[in-house]
């Protein structure tokens, strides 16, 4: 298994969400959506830790939920 996936995977998610790529902060690429707080992301060689993406998915998840 993979240790890490690439930036665009986890940008493509992000937008498919209504998150925009809002400002590069080394190491951190900063997306933003009106109304909620900024969701810093931690990239490294234009990938994104599996341990973080895994963490990206259960905060969608449970948004996802609590919505429904």
């Amino acid at each position: 298994m993979a240790d890490s996936v690439p930036f665009a995977e986890v940008l493509d998610f992000f937008e498919s969400r209504g998150w925009k790529l809002q400002k590069i902060w080394e190491p951190y690429r900063v997306f933003m959506k009106p109304g909620e707080l900024p969701f810093l992301i931690p990239v490294h060689e234009q990938r994104v830790s599996v341990e973080y993406v895994r963490k990206i998915e259960a905060f969608f998840r449970e948004r996802e939920k609590d919505e429904n």
